[in-house]
């Protein structure tokens, strides 16, 4: 049996709202330029992990440059459309005691588990990878 409504809920929740802080703490700049990169992966092997360029993607997406949002990373797309749309789908099933995202999530995590799908979405991913590489993020 996968996780319990309950702790996915809280579980995306958490992602919601450490998503969120990291964005308004990046959105100002003299922080990023204090701290510096963070990306451990980056940090210990010089390359960059697929997710990078993640952050100023939805920056770019937030500011409303679609095309920089997805040169930076494709993936800034799905991050900001999860960022804006669980917590008001979370709150819907909440309030009106619904488990429509629990039904979503487990049967999202059945369909990527099949072989089928998950080869071409890792084999995406590997090309993100590649991209970010190439780039030189």
């Amino acid at each position: 049996m996968g996780i319990s409504r309950k702790n996915l809920y809280i579980l995306i929740m958490l992602f919601c709202m450490v998503g969120y802080t990291w964005l308004v703490m990046h959105i100002d700049s003299r922080w990023v330029n204090f701290v510096g990169p963070i990306c451990v992966f980056k940090k210990t092997t010089g390359l960059p992990c697929p997710s990078c360029g993640s952050t100023r993607s939805m920056i770019a997406l937030i500011h409303g440059d679609f095309l920089k949002g997805l040169s930076w990373n494709p993936m800034g797309l799905l991050l900001l459309g999860g960022l804006i749309v669980f917590p008001f789908w979370l709150l819907h099933d909440v309030t009106f005691k619904k488990d429509s995202f629990h039904v979503f999530y487990t049967s999202l995590e059945k369909t990527v588990s099949k072989k089928q799908v998950a080869w071409p979405l890792l084999l995406i991913l590997m090309l993100n990878w590649c991209w970010n590489i190439y780039k030189g993020l």
